[in-house]
């Protein structure tokens, strides 16, 4: 079957479903072309079936149903090409809701078949079912993602139906029926989940609910799809600080200043916030470390001292001996991390402060932060059991190999798009600062 030979049928289709005239009667031969049987649903059957179930087909592209059926007739047993033949039948006598019933048959046993999307999508448009017709347009444009016209229709009954589920939404929040603007926001999403506004929209009605943690996944989608939107950012922003995320609040907030640096709002949002977290007289270098192409030992040890300030004590352990940190200017974070045992002072009592953080690394002391807060009672589960992880550039022969596998194993890392760890490479600033968010969230 040629791609594209199922167009006419669907234009038809969309045409009539977005018309408040009753459909046109039925044509003969059929409205819409319709070529070779697809090979994969003769390839199983014997010459006899095969050539009953040609004869039937050719009769139904000449228009003459009834001699259509007369040959499927002679079947033994109807299979999937008895009930495509079937459904094309009945769609041309409009009798689309035994179409749609034979199609769904067909996919059952050929769930890759875009003919029968095709003729399963103009049966429920016929129907007023555009849920299930933007579905099968949808899988078919898995089958054929280079059909124009397919895609065309596709984005119309896609534009089409968000549009409707963004006013039913609107509506039934000005009427203050929550439940209902959900149910159509979440609808639209399906449609449409790229749409930044539809994730607003959801997170707005979350929050009126008091469902923060819903709230703030539909604002990082909106974010995340619209990262240049100030007041999508600020409602982020502030959504997080209700929610007492202060770490990420205070990035959502730099980062709304780094779009609008003479915001007096959000610079004096910035100042409480750290002095919130004891951070108001941090050195400049705190404030580069998301910027940096590869993070240091000093740049580390201070990240983790201001990220897990809630969770950690003010003074670590018993101090240890350092003997190159003077004037270093995260000596105090350095202090306070080696001390806790998260970072290693060297056996000649030096820190090297400048040394930068490869990601085995990172791996090491990810895993002594995951035995600290476990010996404090912190119920950390693995995300990945760590005998199905796979890491072809580390062998277990590797010094950090065991702590690699845990940062793994709890997504706290992940391997390259080429499944590679990559050891030996820096950690940059956006990946350090991201890790750490994550293992916060790990231990909330």
């Amino acid at each position: 079957m040629k791609k594209g030979s199922w167009l006419l049928l669907v234009i038809i289709a969309l045409t009539w479903s977005s018309s408040c005239l009753p459909p046109p009667p039925a044509l003969t031969p059929p409205p819409f072309p319709l070529e070779s049987l697809p090979p994969a649903l003769t390839a199983t059957l014997s010459l006899q079936e095969r050539l009953v179930t040609e004869e039937a087909w050719n009769e139904l592209r000449r228009g003459n149903l009834k001699a259509a059926e007369t040959s499927l007739a002679k079947l033994r047993q109807p299979g999937a090409s008895f009930y495509l033949i079937t459904g094309f039948i009945q769609l041309t006598r409009m009798e689309n809701a035994a179409a749609k019933e034979s199609f769904e048959k067909v996919l059952a046993d050929f769930p890759r078949l875009s003919l029968a999307y095709a003729g399963l999508a103009q049966a429920c448009l016929n129907l007023g079912d555009k849920d299930r017709a933007f579905t099968a347009l949808r899988e078919l444009l898995k089958e054929e993602p280079e059909n124009n016209r397919a895609r065309e229709l596709f984005n119309e009954l896609k534009d089409s139906r968000t549009n409707e589920l963004r006013e039913a939404a609107r509506e039934a929040i000005k009427q203050g029926n929550l439940t209902a603007a959900k149910e159509a926001l979440l609808q639209g999403l399906h449609y449409s989940p790229e749409a930044p506004d539809l994730h607003l929209s959801l997170a707005q009605v979350y929050r009126q609910e008091k469902n923060l943690p819903a709230a703030l996944t539909h604002l990082k989608a909106a974010v995340d799809l619209a990262p240049r939107q100030r007041d999508l950012l600020r409602q982020y922003a502030e959504t997080l600080l209700e929610a007492e995320q202060y770490s990420r609040s205070l990035d959502a907030f730099e980062r709304l200043l780094e779009l609008n640096p003479g915001d007096k709002e959000v610079q004096a949002r910035l100042a409480a916030l750290k002095d919130k977290l004891g951070i108001v007289e941090l050195p400049s270098q705190y404030e580069t470390i998301p910027r940096l192409e590869s993070v240091s030992r000093e740049d580390l040890a201070a990240l983790i001292a201001v990220k897990f300030k809630n969770f950690l004590p003010p003074q670590g352990g018993t101090p240890p001996i350092i003997v190159d940190i003077a004037t270093s200017w995260a000596s105090r974070f350095i202090i306070q991390t080696a001390s806790l045992g998260f970072l290693e002072v060297y056996s000649d009592h030096t820190f090297r402060p400048k040394n930068i953080i490869t990601r085995a690394e990172m791996a090491e002391t990810l895993a002594r932060m995951l035995r600290y807060f476990r010996e404090r009672g912190k119920k950390l589960i693995p995300q990945i059991p760590s005998e199905k992880i796979v890491v072809p550039d580390v062998t277990p022969e590797h010094a950090y190999y065991a702590s690699i596998i845990e940062a793994i194993s709890y997504q706290l890392m992940e391997l390259s798009a080429e499944k590679l760890f990559k050891p030996d490479s820096p950690v940059s600033g956006l990946e350090a600062v991201r890790t750490m968010d994550v293992f916060l969230s790990l231990i909330r």
